[in-house]
């Protein structure tokens, strides 16, 4: 669908988001005292888990809003605090919604990383490519780099999220680039490049080279859709690829070709990928399993300098998360998980063994 101008976002759609996230908040309140009402029925309180939750985020989106507009409304005196701002406002977002699905829909998160300082890279910006699969897995990974690691998240995203006011508002201004989910933008490669141009500092570019959340259903029509336009090596290797879908390099190569980057960080995490539906989260709350995050750090130096040897190292590395995923299955699944590798510092640049 295409996402109305900016303007039109701002002066009609922020507007009438407003009166209808303040009666969405009072709507979720009662739907969560009734849940509690029918505890007997439910003894999980998934409605009332659900609307909870649901009330906090439309409050947070309609303080966004209101944020949002009086930092408009004083940016000639903010100047330079204009985007310290609006990331101390995402900071503040992210933490409540986290914490909100902690208490309420028992989310936990567990990060397998190298030891402390090795993403400190110098105060250098640094590049994250990263699965992309389950319910609310970008407000996570967006979260560990804002809040844990202090990074200011420049995401590369669909245009439609545009809609999202608070995704909208806060990532936008924070130089966010919104892309078309049907390619069809001539000028995506050209601006990623510029965005990983502009990094400076403690900045982080994360991008998701699947460009799309992960299904099976999806990924059953990727390949499909590889075959049908003759690219039989690709569809070989998506067949090949069961968590993941194949990744689409011309985003990622971009953002190395500006030479800006002192890293790059490829992103592995499961737990909560299989809830691909309403009725599958529906019945698996309270939560049952962690979100596992494992990440592997690639230094600039030992990254390929070729456009296609890097194609070729990604979907290497992207087979590597694969494995890493399907090593977790028993875990997931109630088993007993495998055995956990103390994570390096500096992992090869080739596939190897899942940790």
């Amino acid at each position: 669908m295409r996402v109305p101008p900016r303007a039109a976002r701002r002066l009609i759609i922020d507007p009438l988001f407003l009166p209808l996230a303040v009666a969405g908040v009072v709507l979720g309140a009662a739907v969560t005292v009734l849940g509690l009402a029918g505890a007997p029925a439910d003894r999980r309180l998934r409605l009332s888990r659900i609307a909870a939750l649901a009330a906090i985020y439309l409050a947070a989106e309609a303080a966004v809003i209101v944020a949002g507009f009086g930092l408009w409304l004083v940016r000639p005196l903010l100047r330079t605090r204009w985007e310290r701002a609006h990331l101390a406002l995402l900071r503040g977002l992210l933490r409540l919604l986290v914490a909100a699905a902690g208490r309420l829909v028992r989310f936990r998160r567990t990060v397998h990383e190298p030891p402390p300082g090795t993403f400190d890279c110098g105060g250098r910006p640094v590049l994250v490519a990263s699965r992309h699969a389950g319910a609310g897995d970008s407000f996570a990974l967006v979260d560990l780099l804002a809040n844990r690691y202090r990074r200011t998240p420049r995401v590369v995203l669909l245009a439609s999220l545009q809609l999202d006011p608070a995704i909208d508002i806060l990532l936008g201004r924070l130089g966010a680039c919104f892309l078309r989910a049907d390619g069809a933008d001539a000028t995506a490669v050209a601006r990623v490049n510029a965005l990983a141009a502009r990094l400076d500092g403690r900045d982080a570019l994360l991008i998701f080279p699947e460009g799309a959340n992960f299904t099976q259903r999806r990924r059953r029509r990727v390949i499909a859709g590889l075959r049908r336009r003759g690219q039989r090596g690709r569809a070989q290797v998506a067949e090949e690829l069961t968590h993941v879908l194949p990744p689409r390099p011309a985003g990622l190569l971009a953002a190395l070709d500006a030479g800006t980057v002192a890293g790059m960080v490829v992103v592995a995490h499961t737990g909560l990928d299989h809830l691909v539906t309403p009725g599958l989260l529906w019945r698996a709350l309270p939560l049952p399993t962690r979100m596992e995050v494992r990440w592997w750090w690639f230094p600039a130096d030992e990254l390929p300098t070729a456009g296609a040897r890097r194609a070729d190292w990604l979907t290497m590395n992207w087979a590597v998360v694969d494995a890493w995923i399907d090593a977790r299955r028993p875990a997931v699944s109630g088993g007993r998980p495998p055995a956990a590798r103390p994570p390096t510092s500096r992992p090869p640049t080739s596939p190897a063994a899942p940790d």
